[in-house]
């Protein structure tokens, strides 16, 4: 059962609620609208939906609060929990109080169907930062498809065939400058680089702000995970994670305890657990951080296939 529904019951229950919410608002309008002999029929759809709606709700609720308390996700995404977390708590009570208004009048009035549309309005923000969370953040998401195979990777056929081939001759020219001049982190070249000596460096631009080495040392198809979740791509991951939390970490105070570092000639494995303080919001937070970073050759330079940070704070004594 725990398998059912992955990771619970939250998904399937949230359509359940807007559906049957925004149904409520049609059929509420549409008996200020139609001529009177539809009326009642509008009036009791409009109002066994919003009963029927509001009682999904409350199950809608307490299925998030299960999520909010089990789902992993990082800092970032947390923020965004708590706004949708607020606003979906603020739909419920109010989509709780226009049920019982409508139940205990005796007909719909224009002010049960103005608020009504207030209550379409609020599912849909909230639906909306839900909706951030899955595909933005990457909340509760099991496994992302590889893109690959002929018909999956889905290009604009419309641009013409002869796009495609310029678009191919484009890649073909950069991969042969990309072999001929391999990317170089504060001077260094990454063929000139052992594994060790490259993670050291990648760390340094990490911390250092240099957004640009930081990104030109990813493979193409690189693998991100922060603290347990992937990343939807690396181009979120670049856009959207890295790049707002770089004057945060330039001006974190690292202190590397140990690193590890298995090497052959293609391929490497570099563990680095540290202490990270960071000052957010004048607080200073203080954490274990441990980084781990898969090596490919590519081309004859490193690239970072996979990597994957977590941190867990320093409680104090």
């Amino acid at each position: 059962m725990a398998d059912l529904i992955i990771p619970n019951w939250h998904p399937l229950l949230v359509h359940f609620t807007v559906g049957l919410i925004v149904s409520s608002t049609l059929f509420l309008a549409l008996s200020k609208v139609v001529q009177k002999k539809h009326v009642t029929i509008f009036e009791t759809a409009g109002k066994w939906t919003l009963w029927l709606g509001a009682a999904i709700t409350v199950l809608t609720v307490l299925a998030g609060i299960q999520a909010f308390n089990s789902v992993a996700h990082d800092d970032i995404a947390h923020k965004v929990m708590k706004v949708h977390r607020a606003w979906a708590l603020g739909s419920a009570a109010a989509i709780i109080v226009v049920a019982v208004w409508t139940y205990k009048s005796k007909a719909i009035s224009s002010a049960i169907v103005a608020a009504s549309l207030g209550l379409s309005g609020l599912v849909g923000v909230t639906g909306y930062l839900g909706a951030e969370l899955v595909y933005r953040h990457g909340l509760g998401v099991m496994r992302l498809p590889d893109v690959s195979g002929e018909g999956h990777n889905h290009r604009e056929e419309a641009k013409g065939h002869d796009e495609d081939h310029d678009h191919a001759a484009a890649d073909a020219e950069s991969d042969q400058r990309g072999s001929a001049s391999p990317a170089v982190i504060d001077g260094h070249s990454h063929s000139s680089l052992n594994a060790q000596d490259y993670a050291q460096h990648f760390q340094e631009a990490l911390y250092g702000g240099n957004f640009e080495s930081v990104a030109a040392s990813f493979a193409k198809d690189a693998i991100i995970f922060e603290n347990g979740v992937r990343e939807a791509s690396l181009e979120n991951y670049l856009e959207h994670h890295l790049k707002p939390e770089m004057p945060m970490l330039e001006a974190a105070q690292r202190k590397v305890i140990t690193r590890n570092v298995r090497e052959t000639d293609n391929l490497a494995l570099i563990t680095t657990s540290a202490t990270l303080s960071i000052m957010n919001n004048d607080k200073r937070y203080n954490f274990y951080s441990v980084e781990t970073l898969g090596l490919v050759k590519v081309g004859g330079e490193w690239k970072v296939s996979h990597a994957h940070w977590s941190s867990s704070p320093i409680k104090k004594q």
